[in-house]
């Protein structure tokens, strides 16, 4: 038998011997070692979720504590109906409701039955009392059993039917003589605060927050609620144990929230069977709102080791192993290479007339006796490898100065970075000017495009990719400021790691400020710099998604000057171009950043407006108030100065405008629809006298 089939069997053998013992000592000691580190891992990641959770809640209840207790709340909850204490008491609600998060306060009174209530965006001021509290309503029924549950401080989650929003409402009971008399508090934004919480995805985990009933008051996942509404049908809210299918499990979730109950402090976890999986259950008692935390986490992201050898054992049978394998190489191979190694060292030193006798058995054998044979081939070949080394050498010193010299006349900089981000190579562009190899990005920028610079050479070092990107430089030692269209490729060795990274950087600083004027030119009148009708158009399509997005009503005002070919016609276009630049200027005074204010052309310009209400008759009004003040700042006099040769020219001149409106919606989306109507409104302005506003109406 060759020594290559005797090597198989032993290797074979051993490796049989060596794997099975490992993997049995492995199985053991992994599954120990993993459950401890699952509990430990959980612990830390409820204490997370908790303290998470806890936070902006414990905010709130501080500040409601404080409102409960206001003196002029108590003399309200005691009579609302007197005009003083009701105004009393709302304007202490207001002032606490800019300290809440949400900006929103409710309030409800035993007594009364009145529900009061007000948001973010002050939408019910002077009517904040929005309804009479019923026992027969199903939607008032929350009011009557906090009343009677005798907790002064709950929290639950739930749809508003009236308002049509769901909050996290937390309920703070305001006392008089130890008897409920009302109940204040706040809403939390639903949708924000389960993805500051619950929300933030972590592969492998998943969150719920039930109460000591077991019913789900919080989890992420849409599969389990709806987030419209909590309750189902019968009114009862979806019970955590009916997730679980293994009557173990649930029994094993109510012990333990019985036992933290009284056990506040202590954190309890459990395997259970979730989806046909089996996950790590981890659950604590949060006191503060009388909810439980669960954290359900997946068995293999709690794997603290999968592969690591263990090292006695693992060393010890790889001890033996090389033992047992060397001395069969020794005995095998070994002893006769050797012996053929002292032949080959004389040959090295030239004797070449040396009697090499064959050593060894099978494959060794048979090398041996190639070797003699071998010397007089090596010998000629040596003599042709000389000669073709020589010649590729020359053909690649002339390659190399080609290459350089189309570098050195390239106007792009051209570098070389090592795996330390530092400069090994650049072309003569920059190193006539400065000293570049050698040195790093933080001898010559500043600290912002250190570190975008620094972003994309890691894409290329430490990932092997090509990157193509605007690169914007700041010079640390002159401020001045270039922007670079840069390519940076990797440099393989031949296993295919990376020693280094290509760069090429032209500067694009020229062309970038040209595209940015071709734009402005593009998308502004010259004269005002207003938006011009394309512009005006794309920021309008906008508007119109966002009031079909969040359904309220936006305005879309047409103002045209009343007598401004007068004035063109009296002083020339050079006044009229200033009146125009000066009316833009007003105009964009009487409007919020978030408006637009175009110019069409001559003297007509539009106004578009949003987010004014969800109602139409309040998104009038307001429209309303908007056309006027500008009505108003327009009519203003104007002070024109002209420069007439060596003399200045003032003129006064007093301008009036007529403003044609109509609104859009989620229901009215149509952009022709909506601008012709506010111009026939804008033209029934005219008829009616002009310097006036005129709303539009159908069939006029």
């Amino acid at each position: 038998m060759r020594i290559k089939g005797k090597l198989f069997i032993f290797m074979l053998a051993l490796f049989l011997f060596f794997s099975l013992s490992v993997w049995f000592y492995t199985e053991i000691l992994f599954d120990k070692v993993n459950e401890k580190w699952a509990e430990r891992f959980i612990k830390k990641q409820i204490i997370f979720d908790k303290n998470r959770t806890l936070l902006p809640l414990l905010q709130e209840h501080e500040i409601i504590q404080e409102m409960a207790n206001e003196p002029a709340i108590l003399a309200m909850a005691l009579d609302d109906t007197n005009e003083s204490k009701r105004k009393n008491g709302l304007a202490i609600l207001e002032s606490y409701r800019q300290k809440f998060q949400s900006k929103s306060y409710f309030a409800a009174f035993v007594k009364s039955e009145n529900y009061y209530f007000n948001d973010a965006k002050n939408s019910y001021a002077g009517k904040e009392l929005q309804y009479k509290l019923s026992p027969a309503s199903k939607n008032d029924a929350w009011f009557y059993n906090v009343i009677a549950d005798n907790q002064a401080y709950r929290i639950n989650v739930d749809t508003d039917e009236v308002l049509k929003h769901t909050y996290i409402w937390l309920n703070y009971d305001v006392v008089i003589h130890n008897k409920v008399v009302g109940v204040v508090g706040t809403g939390l934004d639903f949708t924000r605060f389960v993805r500051e919480s619950v929300g933030v995805e972590q592969e492998g985990i998943q969150n719920f927050f039930i109460n000591r009933y077991l019913d789900i008051q919080l989890e992420r996942s849409t599969k389990l609620s709806d987030y419209l509404s909590h309750k189902n049908t019968t009114g009862t809210y979806q019970k955590i144990d009916t997730l679980f299918v293994r009557q173990q499990d649930k029994d094993a979730i109510r012990e333990a929230v019985s036992y933290l109950s009284t056990h506040p402090d202590e954190i309890r976890t459990i395997w259970v069977e979730y989806g046909d999986v089996k996950k790590l259950l981890g659950l604590t008692y949060l006191h503060e709102i009388d909810w439980f935390s669960l954290t359900l986490i997946d068995a293999k992201e709690l794997d603290a080791v999968k592969d690591f050898s263990i090292f006695p054992l693992l060393s010890a049978l790889f001890l033996i192993a090389l033992i047992a394998v060397g001395y069969q190489l020794r005995t095998l191979i070994l002893n006769p290479l050797n012996r053929l190694k002292t032949n080959m060292q004389a040959i090295e030193h030239g004797h070449y007339e040396i009697d090499l006798h064959p050593v060894g058995s099978a494959e060794i054998k048979d090398l041996s006796q190639q070797f003699s044979t071998m010397i007089e081939y090596v010998r000629s070949n040596n003599r042709a490898l000389e000669e073709k080394i020589q010649e590729r050498t020359l053909g690649l010193m002339q390659s190399e100065a080609k290459l350089n010299t189309i570098l050195e006349s390239l106007e792009a900089f051209i570098y070389i970075k090592d795996t330390q981000y530092r400069y090994i190579y650049a072309n003569r562009k920059h190193c006539d000017l400065i000293e570049v190899v050698g040195k790093t990005d933080e001898d010559f920028f500043d600290e912002p495009t250190i570190q975008a610079l620094r972003k994309a050479d890691r894409e290329v070092i430490e990932y092997g990719r090509k990157v193509t990107i605007e690169e914007h430089l700041t010079s640390k030692h002159t401020e001045r400021a270039i922007t670079c269209l840069s390519t940076k490729i990797p440099l393989l060795r031949e296993d295919g790691s990376v020693y280094a990274l290509c760069g090429i950087s032209t500067d694009i600083t020229e062309r970038k400020k040209t595209e940015e004027l071709i734009r402005e030119l593009a998308y502004h009148d010259s004269l005002t710099q207003l938006p011009n009708r394309r512009l005006f158009h794309e920021r309008f399509t906008m508007m119109l998604s966002h009031a079909k997005r969040i359904k309220q009503y936006g305005a879309l005002l047409v103002l045209d000057l009343d007598n401004f070919k007068p004035l063109n016609d009296a002083f020339g276009h050079k006044a009229g171009d200033v009146l125009l630049i000066d009316v833009a200027k007003r105009l964009k005074t009487c409007v919020r950043d978030v408006d637009v204010v175009a110019r069409f052309g001559g003297d007509e310009f539009l106004i578009a407006v949003e987010n004014l209400s969800l109602e139409e008759y309040i998104a009038q009004e307001e429209a309303i108030k908007i056309a006027s003040s500008i009505l108003l700042h327009v009519s203003a006099p104007y002070v024109i100065a002209l420069q007439e040769e060596e003399d200045e020219k003032v003129i006064h001149h007093q301008c009036t405008a007529s403003i044609g409106i109509t609104l859009f919606s989620d229901k009215k989306q149509h952009q022709e629809t909506i601008f012709s109507e506010a111009d026939k409104a804008m033209y029934q302005a005219k008829q009616k006298g002009r310097n006036c506003i005129e709303f539009y109406k159908e069939n006029v």
